[in-house]
């Protein structure tokens, strides 16, 4: 796999973004994952988190079950979490892992507008997911 990438970048008070570019392997995800507990353990105002992912260019089915294991402790400290994506790939990854960690308070968006949205707003992702479809028909 190509060379990868993670940044983690606190902004006061209660934000935390999280950039993942290039290939994400096995390995990676769980280091990934360490660094988030270590960082979450410092930042204990943390309510916000921003999953960057628009670089991500590929990732293994094990990088998928890391990003799961660190999406459910974000889920577990009932943190607001925000994948941005640029793809539909990137976007089935992200809806993929916020599904299995069973996270109403994780959604997927494609721009910056949409994720201050969403991290403004109480609602939860099924119920915008709901919302959006009667909205549609």
């Amino acid at each position: 796999m190509a060379q990868h990438r993670f940044q983690f970048t606190t902004t006061p008070p209660d934000r935390i973004t999280i950039e993942i570019g290039g290939a994400l392997g096995d390995l990676i995800a769980e280091e990934l994952t360490a660094k988030a507990v270590e960082v979450l353990a410092n930042q204990a105002a943390t309510r916000l988190v921003l999953l960057d992912i628009r670089e991500l260019t590929d990732f293994t089915v094990m990088a998928r079950v890391g990003l799961g294991t660190c999406q459910k402790l974000l889920r577990r400290r009932q943190i607001r979490t925000a994948w941005l994506v640029s793809t539909p790939r990137q976007h089935g990854l992200a809806t993929l892992v916020a599904h299995n960690a069973a996270d109403d308070g994780a959604g997927v968006f494609q721009t910056m507008q949409q994720v201050e949205a969403w991290f403004a707003s109480k609602e939860g992702r099924l119920e915008g997911i709901i919302r959006r479809a009667k909205r549609l028909t």
